[in-house]
């Protein structure tokens, strides 16, 4: 039986044990039964300034345990390490504490409650019953002990709870046993897309054929995974580091097997008492006068997701992997035990015609940097269009696209304004009711501005509440060191990233940035000078201003210019759910900057009818086309009502995306059992959140949604 374990001592995979022995103690103390404790708990702790979800204020008694772990992956690292301190008190763990942050699956703030509303046994059993079934078992270790089809059935069930979902619960039950599970995400870095009609299946499925085809530790794949996925969203993020293997780059095989890259040095210095390099540089100059520089920069400056590359010989081929831990230090002076680990990646570059620093032991790569990435983008999968290392594109060639599209159901008069609108303003934003599609016309609206699918000149990001103009713009955003000691790099937001990648495509291609769930955000706050910097008129050099985080880029030599400005070749689509009750409306400054679009349910548009009929449901087979029939009436008449309550509106009515099946719906064939599938655990739930005051209400308009 293979080895699924990982080394916990080294720092990327310390967060282990602490994890393990969270979910025993859950488990094996019975804390099932105990749940209240938890809540009050979790409580108390908030009242003692911990950041903690501010909703479990509102819990009595039930909470799941999968929630337990989402308090420490949503939140800041030194605050989620006071969290598990009170953990280690209140559970009674005796295990230490990780050495740094985990890069393991973090968590939306707003789904770190794994239920919706307020919670009872119906929404927390589900995932006590899947924790406590894969705790009591040894899967895969002991296959046979394993019933699959109940597993099969605890994580479908797990997974259907409102508030809960395919990535959420497969990422927590990374969080309980990482050496067994994977978030299903990283599946899909190895695997095609999996089958979420039926889900617990292709789960199983799929693990198990992720183990067979590579039998490295499944914390290595989700670490590689996380890292690769980073990268090739943008490379320009990743800094890339020349380093020697020891003389004649002796240890490059010991590297390589190990995981890691070293400096030996020999000192009384612990590098967690240093702020920044050149504090610790200052510190070592009298001791190692020739190399003090390069290691303060092996431990202060390389970051996690940087790109080391070093030869395998003296005139070998380039090895090059991704950062994946902070330092670790030893005052022995025997070998080289100052160590980063390193996720190498399994092929080589050729190092020909590179200008590559070959002196220092620990040298930034500036000078080949743009050759050099090139080559590992190519190396990953990825073409580069031009020279340029921030325009990476697809390695397939981008798709023609036809505007109006078929594959939206607004009339071609509709889809032709939308985008003359988009034009024009720049910025536009989908608003409507739950289910109208839109953030798939979004995206669909930017191909047709582009001409073409390409999604190398799309960024994407979702507002929530706790979404900061460090996020979007940029700033210097808060890290912990190796000591637990609060720093702040200076980096770009999402958005300024996206606007460098436009400003450098000598084509001036347009660029377009997808906010989705725009007004779940502190606008002003998010957008800060570009309140003024996205509207069209304002799009030139000399409306530019200065940025305080890009001067301090500008001083560590990672920025040209403080200044900036919103190149005119960058558009930003934002959509807007107009029934949540928990979202305040855009200002005024905002809305004029902004052309907005209103869709609405298109149950009674003839190219709804005529998608359904090309999709499953033709008009030629009589039981079909009745159920097609169905949903149109039926929904549309729930819509009616919807729009004639006046404690809801137009506003509320309920989107006809829900109806639209994907390629392997339905599951068996049976299109009558997916038709009350999506009443019962998509429509039903939310009309009950509309009514939640008049529960009759919803239960009725149940009846006539599933009435024959």
């Amino acid at each position: 039986m293979p080895d699924y374990r990982v080394d916990t001592t080294r720092p990327e995979y310390s967060w282990i044990p602490f994890f393990w022995e969270l979910a025993r103690r859950l488990h094996e103390d019975g804390w099932r039964n105990k749940q209240p404790l938890i809540v009050a708990e979790l409580q108390l702790m908030k009242r003692q300034g911990l950041i903690i979800n501010p909703w479990v204020d509102n819990l009595d008694y039930a909470i799941d345990p999968f929630s337990v772990f989402a308090m420490i992956r949503r939140v800041g690292w030194s605050n989620a390490r006071k969290i598990m301190e009170s953990y280690k008190a209140f559970f009674g763990i005796d295990v230490e504490l990780p050495k740094e942050e985990p890069t393991n699956p973090t968590i939306n703030a707003q789904n770190s409650l794994f239920f919706g509303g307020v919670p009872d046994t119906s929404t927390v059993d589900p995932h006590w019953d899947l924790f406590e079934y894969v705790m009591s078992t040894q899967y895969p270790q002991a296959e046979a002990e394993v019933d699959v089809n109940r597993l099969e059935e605890l994580l479908n069930g797990s997974v259907a709870v409102n508030g809960a979902g395919v990535a959420t619960v497969t990422g927590a039950l990374y969080w309980v046993q990482p050496h067994r599970f994977l978030k299903e995400d990283t599946i899909d870095y190895y695997l095609d897309q999996g089958d979420y009609t039926s889900f617990g299946k292709s789960y199983i499925e799929r693990l198990n054929r992720v183990r067979g085809h590579d039998g490295r530790p499944f914390p290595e794949l989700n670490n590689e995974a996380w890292f690769v996925k980073n990268f090739k969203s943008d490379p320009a993020t990743a800094s890339l580091w020349m380093v020697t293997a020891g003389k004649g780059n002796r240890y490059a095989k010991e590297f390589l097997k190990g995981g890691f890259s070293a400096i030996g040095w020999g000192h009384e210095f612990d590098p967690a008492d240093f702020s920044d390099a050149r504090e610790m540089g200052e510190a070592l100059k009298s001791v190692w006068p020739t190399s003090y520089d390069q290691i303060a920069r092996f431990h202060k400056e390389i970051r996690r997701g940087d790109i080391i590359v070093m030869r395998t010989s003296e005139l070998g081929e380039l090895r090059y992997g991704f950062v994946g831990s902070d330092g670790t230090y030893s005052v022995d002076v025997s070998h080289m035990d100052d160590r980063r680990g390193v996720h190498w990646r399994p092929t080589g570059i050729s190092p020909e015609g590179l200008a590559l620093p070959r002196r220092n032991t620990v040298s930034r790569v500036r000078e080949a940097s743009e050759s050099l990435l090139e080559r590992i983008m190519e190396a990953e999968g990825m073409v580069v269009a031009s020279s340029d290392r921030r325009v990476p594109v697809k390695q397939s060639q981008p798709e023609p696209v036809e505007w109006p599209s078929k594959e939206v159901f607004l009339d071609d008069e509709e889809q032709l304004r939308m985008l003359s609108l988009l034009r024009r303003k720049q910025n536009l934003i989908l608003q409507g009711p739950p289910g109208t599609g839109k953030t798939f016309i979004a995206r669909r609206l930017a191909y047709a501005l582009m001409g073409e699918k390409d999604e190398s000149r799309i960024a994407s990001v979702q507002f929530h509440q706790s979404y900061s103009y460090e996020d979007f713009v940029g700033g210097l955003r808060p890290d912990v060191n190796a000591d637990d000691q609060l720093v702040f790099n200076a980096s770009d937001g999402a958005f300024l990233r996206l606007c460098e990648r436009a400003r450098d495509d000598e084509s001036s291609r347009p660029y377009v940035m997808l906010i989705d769930e725009i007004n779940r955000g502190n606008l002003s706050r998010v957008f800060g000078e570009l309140m003024m910097l996205i509207e069209p008129d304002k799009r030139e050099e000399d409306q530019a201003v200065d940025l305080p985080h890009r001067a301090a880029m500008v001083k560590a030599g990672d920025a040209e210019s403080a200044k900036f400005h919103v190149p005119k070749n960058v558009y930003i689509i934002g959509t807007m759910n107009l029934a949540d009750r928990s979202l305040t409306g855009m200002n005024v400054a905002m809305r004029r900057r902004f052309g907005f679009v209103d869709l609405r349910p298109q149950f009674g548009e003839l190219r709804f009818d005529d998608w359904l009929a090309e999709n499953g449901l033709p008009r030629d087979d009589e039981e079909l086309s009745r159920l097609r029939n169905k949903i149109i009436e039926r929904m549309t008449e729930l819509n009616r009502s919807i729009q004639d309550d006046r404690s809801l509106g137009a506003q509320y009515a309920v989107g006809h995306s829900f109806f639209c099946p994907g390629e392997d719906d339905p599951v068996g064939g049976d299109w009558d059992a997916w038709y009350m599938a999506v009443i019962e655990h998509e429509i039903k739930p939310l009309l009950k959140e509309y009514w939640f005051d008049q529960p009759e209400k919803a239960e009725d308009a149940v009846k006539q949604l599933l009435n024959d």
